[in-house]
């Protein structure tokens, strides 16, 4: 072949390189659990399926966020997850629905709880522009039974300590899989805490406190849009809720998670009686919330 074939051909093998590079980006920014596997039910008890109530006539359709059953009428979600981007405003309670009690998001049977929402908490300084305290609570109007165990829905306690790094946690969730829609089965995911130096060294001055790191440093296993406000969990407890990340499964580059232990005392004393809405943010905010979370 000649000089000019020679870089003939070079150009069509950059050019080749560049589609399937592009294409490989794309995938990578699509909302999923990346690598899950299907959870089991008895160590997923405590996931709930936040929903949008007018989206949701079709049983499912409406899933838009997880959170984690922290007591009998108590979920515990992230904050940005409560916020309507084509609004510019933050959802009043009315407007969502919780399921706690089904794998399956579309099914619905005897051990399946469907509530409305009282009221629900949050952080006055949760900053949408930089991820800052990203941390929500929703109250149900119909919880646990009083008095009473149920098959399908427990609580689960949150972390008492700090979780050392290089310990595995398990992530769920429904968000998108690697077909780009969205799970109809609840899928897990197992990843390791990271240290915060190294956490630090990634993102810089974009890792404020109250914020972990999870994943894994070579990539392949993450958390993704869709998942957000699940819970992290570590040996039966609550350590992190999902909140941000840049893209997704990505060697170098873990999720970042809302830091349970930080926010514990504030968890702890919220109540219903206590609760109170998210504040109207400047819509140049919102944008930047959009870019890095991990919701629809």
């Amino acid at each position: 072949m000649t000089r000019r074939g020679d870089d003939y051909a070079l150009c069509l093998l950059w050019l080749l390189l560049l589609v399937v590079a592009c294409e490989a980006q794309d995938l990578e920014q699509k909302p999923r659990i990346i690598n899950g596997s299907i959870a089991r039910a008895d160590e997923t008890k405590h996931l709930v399926s936040i929903r949008l109530k007018r989206h949701d006539n079709n049983f499912g359709s409406g899933h838009i966020c997880g959170g984690a059953l922290i007591a009998p009428n108590k979920v515990l979600t992230a904050a940005h997850c409560l916020y309507n981007n084509q609004r510019k405003r933050y959802r009043q309670p009315s407007e969502f629905v919780v399921v706690l009690g089904t794998l399956n998001r579309f099914e619905r049977h005897n051990g399946t709880i469907v509530s409305p929402v009282s009221s629900m908490a949050y952080m006055h300084t949760f900053s949408p522009d930089s991820m800052r305290d990203d941390v929500g609570i929703l109250f149900l109007r119909t919880g646990l039974p009083d008095g009473g165990g149920h098959l399908s829905v427990a609580p689960i306690q949150l972390a008492g300590q700090v979780t050392p790094p290089g310990r595995v946690c398990q992530v769920a969730g429904w968000g998108r899989t690697e077909r780009s829609s969205l799970s109809n089965i609840l899928l897990t995911a197992n990843v390791s805490t990271i240290r915060h130096q190294t956490c630090r060294m990634i993102y810089k001055t974009g890792l404020l406190p109250g914020m972990m790191c999870a994943g894994r440093l070579q990539g392949g296993t993450d958390s993704c849009q869709g998942d957000s406000g699940g819970p992290l969990v570590h040996e039966g407890r609550v350590v992190g809720v999902v909140s941000w990340g840049y893209g997704c499964a990505e060697p170098g580059l873990p999720g970042v998670y809302v830091d349970v232990q930080y926010y514990r005392q504030w968890i702890e004393e919220r109540s219903s009686s206590a609760s109170s809405y998210l504040r109207r943010m400047p819509s140049a905010l919102v944008i930047a919330m959009i870019m890095m979370c991990r919701c629809l």
